[in-house]
């Protein structure tokens, strides 16, 4: 039985649009003064938020003063509001939501109390692409909470009747492009529950929960909105779905399809359509080109690549040039070239950042 209370638990980078900031540098390969933009990482172990800014052509990494931030307890996913404005943290232990504000100049945190109630173990956040919604994924109590915001002080309205129902021991979330239908990975359960969402109620669609592989612990939905990809964590699989016009799943042809061992995310390219697995057991990462029409993935030559230690959560970064990746065997976040041609990652780690404790959540900003 996978625990009640995941710490390690993974999440999907949200990309949200900032002007680039000048003058970023930083020791790693290509450092250099250039545009650079921020990255920020949840460090539960430490009860703090990690900060770095990035070079936005090298990769290189320098720590943002008065950084790491403290946060709520234990605090496990971060997403960041498209303004640019605003970052939001889920504390697990805590069961609350961290509201902080970004200075734009030098990628500082502040904290605005006080923080916001949610469900018990709320471990992912999601947002929708306007900014207008938040959604919490509730663990222990088995439900997501779905909060409004208000666009000028990011401060949090809990919508009439949330929580809402989500099965057991609901982990991750994926949005739709449009918005309009949420899905849940419940890790105990071995499915992924399917919401319609208008005006951030949620109504769970009538075939659901639609059955996944064991221990699924990431969800992601391809930027056309017509797949949906799972990974089972206990199966060394990836589950893939068809999305139908009313919010439904349909499993592909062939599907599972094994990738490596002990699959802990999935996400999408945002450059080149390709599908990348996180495998934690075999320290690699799969990569996968995926047909538009019937979403049967291939994998690239040479995939698996290498992820520089056990990969915790990955993220593309805002730019498309790398994919991110937090190791929880060595407390480090890299950088990896994304081949623009392929999506392959053949050029190996750009540069990378000690961070201390492992981060278990990823989001840049542009």
């Amino acid at each position: 039985m996978v625990t009640k209370k995941i710490f390690g638990l993974l999440a999907i980078c949200i990309v949200i649009l900032l002007p680039a900031c000048g003058g970023g540098s930083g020791s790693g390969s290509g450092g250099g003064v250039g545009p650079s933009h921020y990255l920020f990482a949840t460090v539960p172990t430490q009860s703090a938020i990690a900060a770095l800014r990035m070079d936005s052509h090298s990769a290189a990494m320098t720590s943002v003063v008065g950084g790491p931030f403290q946060a709520g307890m234990s605090p496990t996913s971060i997403v960041v509001h498209p303004n640019g404005k605003f970052a939001y943290v889920a504390n697990q232990t805590g069961n609350d939501i961290s509201l902080f504000t970004i200075d734009h100049n030098t990628g500082a945190l502040t904290e605005v109390m006080p923080r916001t109630p949610a469900g018990v173990t709320p471990v992912f956040l999601a947002m929708d692409s306007g900014g207008n919604f938040l959604f919490a994924a509730n663990q222990s109590s088995g439900n997501v909470s779905v909060y409004s915001i208000n666009s000028g002080s990011g401060a949090l309205t809990e919508v009439a009747g949330s929580p809402f129902p989500a099965n057991l021991s609901p982990v991750a979330l994926a949005l739709s492009p449009t918005g309009n239908f949420l899905y849940v990975a419940n890790v105990d359960l071995a499915s992924v529950t399917a919401f319609s969402v208008s005006s951030g109620v949620l109504q769970q669609l009538p075939q659901s929960p639609f059955p996944a592989g064991h221990a699924p612990m990431s969800v992601a939905v391809d930027p056309s909105g017509n797949f949906l990809y799972v990974a089972n964590s206990r199966d060394n699989t990836i589950s893939i779905f068809s999305i139908d016009s009313s919010g439904a799943l349909t499993e592909v042809p062939s599907s599972p399809f094994d990738v490596g061992t002990n699959p802990v995310a999935v996400t999408v390219g945002t450059t080149v359509k390709v599908l990348y697995v996180a495998n934690q057991g075999s320290s690699n990462i799969s990569v996968f080109t995926v047909d538009a029409t019937t979403g049967l993935p291939t994998a690239l030559s040479g995939s698996p690549f290498t992820a520089n230690g056990a990969p915790q959560v990955m993220a593309v970064d805002s730019t498309g040039n790398f994919l991110l990746v937090s190791t929880e065997s060595n407390n480090t976040i890299s950088a990896i070239k994304i081949d623009s041609t392929t999506g392959g990652l053949g050029g190996g780690v750009a540069a990378s950042s000690m961070v201390g404790f492992p981060g278990t959540s990823i989001a840049t900003t542009k």
